[in-house]
């Protein structure tokens, strides 16, 4: 799971493309060369200009040299990769949950931090297996120390750049591994187990401003699921869990999608989450689509 901040100056109508993609285990799941280099399908069939990327674990540098992007390599877990060059490390929380650095996009500064959260329990697997689940318990592990609370301190960190938004406008993306509050409503009982859950990350992001950007261009969650767990099986329980949020007026989304195939074997057990913005100059221009 990842987090980006983005600053733009730049043309009205100027458009750039984020992804957000955990690759597992270094996308060598499917094969210790060919899973590495069907990733690298993926990101280039997208037309991503900047990936967040979480469990790199190895495979980093091939991939970007395979794509000619330029490479952070924050932890075994975590990497940017960028077409434009990376001119500068920020301050981040933990090197296994964020990292975080700046990009010139064509003489524009660019603020990139990639993130992931852990779980405190298995809910998918416990939903497959039919077990019960106690909602207030669900929702209170949730709100811990193995998921709300670190993305507390990301944000914590963040904190200059996200309070400076609307000059600087704010994206944080990544593999949450946590469903969201939009997601698991009453409309959607039936796809959920029957469970109505409040996820407390993403309602932290609301609470902060953010816009969750692929529910902004796809509203109803019951047509557009945007599931990103699990495409490997389709058996299992099928959540949204990988997310690109945004704060500031200069940039719209006008495009997100998922990607979860290949022409040979899709390489990760996650789906990639892209999203176009536009940015924008004028307050005039940021209205939402």
């Amino acid at each position: 799971m990842i987090l980006l901040l983005l600053s733009f100056y730049g043309a009205a109508g100027q458009q750039l493309k984020v992804m957000t993609f955990n690759i597992w285990h270094g996308g060598r799941e499917t094969g210790e060369e060919a899973g590495p280099l069907r990733v690298v399908d993926v990101i280039r069939d997208s037309g991503a200009d900047i990936v967040a990327m979480q469990e790199t674990y190895g495979s980093g540098e091939r991939i970007a040299k395979e794509l000619g992007y330029h490479l952070y390599l924050r932890s075994t877990n975590l990497s940017i990769l960028s077409r434009y060059p990376i001119v500068d490390t920020l301050d981040a929380y933990e090197p296994f949950n964020s990292g975080a650095v700046t990009i010139n996009v064509q003489g524009q500064p660019v603020v990139v931090a990639c993130n992931w959260l852990n779980f405190p329990f298995d809910y998918w697997e416990m939903l497959e297996k039919r077990q019960v689940i106690d909602s207030a318990k669900w929702i209170h592990a949730f709100e811990g120390e193995k998921n709300t609370d670190i993305l507390r301190g990301i944000l914590h960190k963040l904190s200059s750049s996200i309070s400076n938004s609307e000059d600087v406008p704010v994206i944080v993306c990544g593999d949450f591994n946590s469903g969201s509050h939009l997601d698991w409503i009453q409309e959607t009982r039936h796809l959920n187990s029957g469970y109505v859950i409040p996820f407390p990350a993403t309602l932290l992001m609301e609470k902060n401003g953010f816009v969750d950007a692929f529910r902004q261009i796809h509203p109803d969650p019951v047509r557009h699921r945007g599931i990103t767990w699990t495409p490997v099986n389709p058996a299992a329980h099928q959540d949204r869990i990988d997310y690109i949020f945004y704060k500031g007026c200069s940039l719209r989304p006008i495009d997100a999608e998922v990607i979860n195939t290949h022409s040979e074997v899709y390489p990760s057990d996650h789906g990639a989450v892209t999203v176009t913005f536009r940015m924008q100059t004028s307050p005039d221009d940021t209205r939402r689509p």
